[in-house]
Parts: C-alpha cells; sequence; structure tokens
C-alpha cells in the first residue's frame, strides 16, 4: 500500500470516530449499562433483564363509589399494558434511576362480573424486594397496583364490547356487542360491521364486564377500608375515551347502520371511529302507544281506574314496571290507555315466571293480599305480550337506608288503599348517604330525585340529619310521593 493511500485510510478512520463520537454526544437514549434508564419518574412494569419502558407505566385512577360515581384512593394506580410473556417487577423511576423495586407471590381468584365467563384473573401479593412474578400468555392486560392492600391485579382483556342504549343488545349484560380482532405490542383494533346504532348512549367495557370487585365485604359499601372496585369501562366521547363511571355515557345523535373501530396504542391509548355505511331500519313498533296498566275489582280503584305502570326501555325489550295492591277478594286485568281496545288475561301465578297472556283471555283472579311486582313486556313489536308477577313489593336500599347497603333492600309495609291511592309505610334508622326506593329488589324501577315529587331513575335522595324516620310512601295510580318524618 502506498503512503498516501495509507494515509488516507487514517484520515477516513478518524473522521468515523469522530463522527460517532459527536452523535453518542447528541444522542438522547441513555446507555442502559450505566445504570439510568430513560423513562420520566414514576412507576413501571418491567421484564426481567430489561429496562421498564415508558409503554408500561402506571397512573394515578379513581376507583367506584356510590351510586355507580367514582372516588380517589391514597396509592392507587393502573393502566392497560400489553405484556410480554416472562416475569416481572414494579419499579420505581426517579431521576432516571431505579430507587425501588416490588415483586411478590401470586394467586388466581375469580370474581362473578362478568356474563362471558372472563372472571379469572391474577392477585399479587406484593412485598418491597419481592421476587419477580410470571405473566402468561403474552396479551393486553388491565393492571393495578394498590398501595393500601399492597396488591397488583392483572387481567387479560380478550375483547372491547359496545353496549347501552343505543346498541342492538341494549344494556343487556349478556347482549352487548362484542368486536372481534387482535394486539400486539406496537397495538391492537378491534372492529364490527353492520351494526345499527340508534339515538341513545352507550359504553366500551371490556370482557362483558363492568368493573373487578376486590372489595372485602361485597355488600359493604365503598369505603376505603372496604377495599376497591377496579373500572373496566371507558366513557366520555368517542375522540376522548377515559376510564371509569366518573365518565359520561357516550351520546350517539345519528342513527345509522356503522362499522364500529375500537383501537389501542401503547402511546396514546384508546379510541373509537364510527363509520356510517347507511341508515338504521324503520321501526313500526312504537312502544309510546302502549300505555298498560291494571285494573279490576281487586285492585284500590276498582274497574273505574287504571293503576298505571311505568314504561322503561330493558335492553331493547319494550316493558312496563309496577307494583299492585291486591286485595283477598277479586279479579283484575290489564289493558292499555284506560281503553279495552287492547287487554290481557288468564291465568298468572304469582311466582315470578314469565307467561305469555292473551288478549281474549278471561279475568285473572287475585294472587292474595299484598305487594306484587309486574312486569309487562313483548319481544316481537306486540305480537305476543310476556308478564310475570311476583309476591315483592316496593323497598328502601341504599348506604343511607336502615339495611346500610345498596345490595339489601328493606321492604316497604301496605298500609292498604283509601280513595284509590295506595300507602306504604317504614320506620327505621337513617344516615345523611344516599338511598333510594325500588321495586321488586330491582333497579329496573327505582324512584329519586325528591320526596314531593319523585321520579323514576331520579337523582339519590338524602336526609338533612340521621335519626329514626317514619316514611310514608304513596301512590294515586300515577304519580309517587313521599314524606320523611323525624320520630
Amino acid at each position: 500500500m502506498t503512503k498516501q493511500l495509507r494515509l488516507l485510510g487514517i484520515l477516513f478512520l478518524s473522521t468515523i470516530i469522530l463522527f460517532n463520537t459527536s452523535c453518542k454526544d447528541d444522542d438522547p437514549v441513555i446507555d442502559p449499562l450505566d445504570g439510568d434508564v430513560n423513562v420520566a419518574d414514576g412507576m413501571y412494569l418491567s421484564l426481567s433483564g430489561s429496562d421498564p419502558s415508558s409503554s408500561a407505566g402506571l397512573t394515578a385512577e379513581t376507583v367506584e363509589a356510590d351510586s355507580f360515581t367514582s372516588q380517589d384512593r391514597d396509592g392507587f394506580i393502573g393502566g392497560y399494558i400489553f405484556l410480554e410473556a416472562g416475569n416481572y417487577n414494579l419499579v420505581t423511576v426517579v431521576d432516571k434511576e431505579i430507587t425501588a423495586t416490588i415483586g411478590g407471590t401470586t394467586t388466581t381468584e375469580s370474581d362473578e362480573g362478568s356474563k362471558c365467563d372472563y372472571n379469572e384473573y391474577t392477585v399479587v401479593s406484593t412485598v418491597a424486594d419481592g421476587d419477580a412474578f410470571n405473566v402468561s400468555p403474552a396479551g393486553l392486560y388491565r393492571v393495578t397496583y394498590d398501595q393500601m392492600t399492597n396488591e397488583m391485579i392483572v387481567y387479560r382483556i380478550d375483547h372491547p364490547q359496545l353496549i347501552g342504549n343505543a346498541t342492538p343488545g341494549g344494556w343487556d349484560e349478556e347482549a352487548g356487542t362484542e368486536l372481534e380482532g387482535s394486539v400486539t405490542a406496537d397495538g391492537g383494533s378491534w372492529s364490527m360491521s353492520d351494526i345499527v346504532l340508534r339515538n341513545g348512549q352507550w359504553k366500551v367495557r371490556f370482557n362483558c364486564r363492568w368493573n373487578l370487585d376486590r372489595r372485602i365485604d361485597a355488600g359493604g359499601g365503598f369505603d376505603p377500608s372496604n377495599g376497591y372496585q377496579i373500572f373496566t369501562n371507558l366513557g366520555g366521547s368517542v375522540d376522548d375515551l377515559a376510564n371509569g363511571n366518573d365518565q359520561p355515557n357516550i351520546e350517539q345523535t345519528e342513527e345509522g347502520t356503522y362499522t364500529v373501530t375500537v383501537d389501542w396504542s401503547p402511546q396514546s391509548g384508546w379510541s373509537v371511529e364510527l363509520d356510517r355505511t347507511g341508515d338504521a331500519p324503520v321501526i313500526s313498533f312504537d312502544p309510546g302507544d302502549f300505555n298498560w296498566g291494571v285494573i279490576g275489582d281487586a285492585t284500590a280503584n276498582g274497574w273505574d281506574t287504571d293503576r298505571n305502570l311505568i314504561y322503561k326501555d330493558n335492553n331493547g325489550v319494550p316493558t312496563w314496571y309496577g307494583v299492585v295492591q291486591f286485595t283477598d277478594a277479586g279479579n283484575f286485568k290489564l289493558r292499555i290507555n284506560d281503553e279495552w281496545d287492547l287487554a290481557l288475561g288468564g291465568t298468572l301465578p304469582a311466582d315470578g315466571v314469565v307467561t305469555t297472556l292473551d288478549p281474549a283471555g278471561g279475568d285473572i283472579p287475585t294472587p292474595g293480599a299484598g305487594d306484587y311486582y309486574v312486569v309487562v313486556s313483548t319481544a316481537d313489536e306486540g305480537g305476543t305480550w310476556q308478564v310475570s308477577l311476583s309476591e315483592i313489593g316496593w323497598g328502601i336500599v341504599g348506604a343511607g337506608s336502615p339495611s346500610g347497603s345498596w345490595d339489601i333492600d328493606t321492604p316497604l309495609i301496605a298500609a292498604g288503599f283509601d280513595a284509590g291511592v295506595s300507602t306504604w309505610t317504614l320506620t327505621g334508622d337513617f344516615t345523611t348517604d344516599p338511598w333510594k326506593f325500588r321495586a321488586g329488589a330491582d333497579w329496573a324501577l327505582n324512584l329519586g330525585n325528591d320526596l314531593a315529587t319523585l321520579t323514576v331513575d331520579g337523582g339519590d335522595l338524602v336526609l338533612s340529619a340521621a335519626g329514626t324516620y317514619e316514611i310514608t310512601f304513596t301512590f294515586d295510580g300515577a304519580d309517587y310521593t313521599a314524606t320523611a318524618i323525624l320520630q
């Protein structure tokens, strides 16, 4: 090699070294070998042998509170994270240094909150400097860490689902519209075509469930000392989805046939795309044309005036609800619009079993003196009518009620009827926490807002002072009212 070529090679090599040194000085990527990690301060799931990634960070979240609301919880963080199969620790990063490591032991538990059998999840009992815990298989997971109970929840997401009265299945727990798709570490997408969306509301939830219940006593309310419930649903708007019950239902204002796509990315989280592909089918059946009531000499008003039922859409099925006081003798029928154009009769046992009644059926004998929960519905646009009758009436439920629970009803006592007005009473201890009236120990027909003007699905009722109250609840065949007198 000539002297000129050797000199040229040295200059070329020097240029490469100088260039690489300059780039390294400006390169924002931190060498993992020097002990630093290139993520912001926070807590991250870290795969054994790897530095934590910004896509595996957990942030502060709310948990469930009374009346389907949300509340803050000290030290509660979570997120939706794609996890490769392997062993993980939860690490704390401060100034690009790992300052604490958390591990623990795992158990598999089940919460029957899903109607689609996605009930098993992993609980990690955490300790400082604990061993790494295993996650398998790879997938998108709902991950939370609760510092009050020292536990992590790791729950694999199978699919998103649309649910609400704007969707074909309504709010039915088992009839949500499940989207199909897949997910990788780079992101996921699930979609379905030809979905009919009506004017109304809907939400996105995962694995057919609203939450994971980690309360110590499922009927013991939402005090932080009783544990917590993790949200597994999204609300807000299609272009601004957020986690939790504190997010409003998504409003659907344009009916039509849609292709719905739900996307997730580790950088930007969840989003929904609605592609309108056609008009919605025309609805020929109008529930507003059917104002059902109960009438007969076994009821408060005899054969003169109906005891009106309350209409509500029940997961896409037109349904009417009410509580009727019957005497120990006499008969009754169900009819619409205070007229005899359509009336139902026949045999109706008071066992809660749904029975198809015949428009040509005869008078129905009283089931006996007492309160009865009546439900009328049609699943085929008035082709047939289904009715159930249950020997259970009005009750009071809620944290402020005598039961102290949103799951346990305190029955109201029937006090008979006079001049067409049915009356119920209850004397019990109340707190200043919220409560409501509901029928049939079910939320389909519940009343709130204000004692003097009770409304269906109204807000929670609250008394200004705790104490023993006499509650008087009345129904005149159309309107409900109540009083609360401190004893």
